[in-house]
């Protein structure tokens, strides 16, 4: 079950992903912060085919899932899960060029309303770190994931 979690996580906030970013007058790390941001809302929505349409074809994960791997996770896991609610800190963003870049997150997921970093503790929420790499076509779209379990610590 931690390991759907993790997996269900690392594509929220991968992009998180579905506002996507178009071109315009944004800054490439607004439209990344946009991306993420767009994720989380899809993932709460519990929304598998918005998350899907913010991944790259050549998507890979830590664990060596792929694009339609990680699909059907999430169908599954939103099966499973009838409320998803999360709680992000965006980190760093580091752009490698024009196209590309990385994001670090962390991000606490319960199923309840996180209110802020104080309710976390005591709605036993799972907290995760996320290295997202990305990569811009017409929009930015999540082309591999690693998390790891993280601590309160992590989101102050």
């Amino acid at each position: 079950m931690s390991r759907i979690l993790g997996r269900l996580l690392l594509l929220l906030w991968a992009g998180g992903l579905l506002l996507g970013c178009s071109g315009g007058t944004n800054l490439p790390e607004d439209e990344i912060r946009n991306f993420i941001a767009g994720a989380v809302e899809a993932a709460e929505r519990r929304s598998p085919a918005d998350l899907t349409q913010m991944i790259h074809d050549s998507y890979l994960d830590q664990r060596g899932y792929n694009k339609q791997q990680v699909r059907s996770l999430l169908r599954v896991y939103f099966l499973r899960h009838k409320n998803i609610h999360l709680f992000t800190r965006i980190g760093e963003i580091e752009l490698l060029g024009d196209n590309q870049a990385t994001a670090w997150l962390h991000v606490a997921m319960a199923g309840s309303v996180i209110s802020d970093i104080d309710a976390i503790s005591a709605l036993r929420a799972r907290i995760y770190g996320f290295e997202l790499r990305l990569v811009k076509q017409d929009e930015w779209l999540l082309q591999h994931a690693s998390w790891k379990p993280a601590s309160l610590v992590d989101l102050e």
